[in-house]
């Protein structure tokens, strides 16, 4: 089931139960979220959002998988005694009825938590670069090679044969382009940077301050000398990374949860590192706690912290 792009095609690649099992959830939590709720995939998996993740859910084998955060869990603690939980996921097993009306309950308790958040949604923060969006929407129809449009992290990727070319979006103080080979291009312009020094390793960006500083023959040329890249074959490869022990948090929720346990130790050594020291890099254990409920449902797909940049 990969290159799925929203809530239908994930739940189309089911059958049977599982998938009217899919079609309730989505319907339940849908009525009860707030209109303005955006339907999208992240980590793979079936979420809506308003002003954050509202709550996730996936179909797993044996269970359907429950996604509403630590806060959620611990305040139904008393009616989630009959499932399986950790403190960011509950596990409804197949066979059993779908408990609609504390889904119904989870959905109203993060709205509740979320409604007053400062911080804006995706739509929000990037309202004021509409004009750059559009600019870039119709600059992607006039590639040479023909990219596809996928929804990954719950932004707009081009891809090429499988891999990601470029992604765009806008912030605070800029509008930004992301190559996601961009360590691999000649950059005759000199505008291509790295994000995120040490921990960026393909991925450059391109940025700009108003509609007028974007070219379209320029920016056409950095998208097909990205497409081109990819023909050639260039990436970088993985790092071999030694094993590292796996300490506090991290340790625990193994501990508490076989299948987030087996998930983890499936993962390459590396991958297994990144997340270790994402979690031990946290101060405050309250970031710590909040870092491993994000790194939950990316595991339990079988994804790397940095897989995005590694595509």
């Amino acid at each position: 089931m990969s290159e799925i792009t929203n809530i239908d095609e994930y739940i189309s690649g089911f059958e049977g139960d599982q998938k009217k099992m899919l079609e309730e959830v989505k319907s339940i939590i849908k009525n009860a979220a707030p209109k303005e709720a955006k339907e999208t995939i992240n980590y793979k998996m079936p979420t809506f959002r308003y002003n954050g993740n509202l709550i996730h859910f996936a179909m797993f084998k044996n269970h359907l998988g429950i996604y509403p955060g630590v806060e959620a869990i611990k305040h139904y603690e008393k009616e989630l005694s009959g499932y399986k939980t950790s403190k960011g996921a509950i596990q409804i097993p197949l066979k059993s009825a779908i408990p609609e009306q504390l889904i119904i309950d989870l959905v109203n308790f993060n709205v509740n938590l979320l409604k007053e958040r400062k911080y804006p949604s995706w739509e929000n923060k990037n309202s004021m670069w509409d004009e750059c969006q559009e600019f870039m929407n119709q600059i992607i129809l006039k590639t040479k090679t023909p990219l596809k449009k996928e929804i990954k992290w719950g932004a707009d990727v081009y891809t090429y044969q499988g891999k990601n070319v470029i992604g765009w979006g806008g912030f605070k103080d800029f509008f930004s382009l992301w190559f996601y080979n961009g360590v691999f291009l000649e950059d005759k312009l000199n505008v291509l940077i790295t994000a995120s020094e040490g921990k960026t390793k393909s991925l450059r960006q391109w940025r700009f301050k108003n509609l007028q500083d974007m070219n379209e023959k320029d920016i056409l040329q950095y998208i097909d000398e990205s497409v081109q890249t990819i023909e050639e074959g260039k990436a970088i490869k993985p790092e071999k990374a030694a094993p590292k022990e796996v300490t506090g948090f991290l340790l625990e929720y193994l501990e508490k949860n076989s299948e987030f346990k087996n998930s983890f130790y499936n993962l390459t050594a590396g991958k297994q590192k990144e997340y270790t020291e994402y979690i031990e890099e946290a101060k405050q254990d309250k970031t710590k706690l909040a870092r491993v409920e994000k790194i939950i449902p990316m595991i339990l797909e079988g994804k790397g912290l940095h897989d995005k940049y590694k595509r």
